[in-house]
């Protein structure tokens, strides 16, 4: 009986061990797939039009100015309003 024992706790060892190195596989699948969808973002968002694109390449002072000018625009729409 001891040596089924043994046995036992051998196949469990292996065992647990192979599930980890499935759990490391998919764990370092995943991270390559996020890794490629960022790269695919990143270069989906320097190709649209847009703040995306343009704020990307601005400082904070000039993104600041682009956002304080389009909210006096949006505010400017509304002063147009019918009563």
């Amino acid at each position: 009986m001891p040596e089924e024992k043994g046995s036992q706790d051998s196949g469990i060892t292996r065992m647990a061990a192979l599930m980890g190195e499935a759990a490391e596989a998919a764990a370092a699948g995943q991270a390559l797939t996020l890794a490629l969808l960022q790269a695919e973002m990143e270069v989906l968002a320097r190709l649209l039009p847009g703040p995306a694109g343009d704020e990307a390449a601005l400082t904070e002072a000039e993104a600041e100015a682009l956002r304080r000018a389009e909210e006096a625009r949006i505010e400017a729409d509304f002063d147009n309003l019918p009563v």
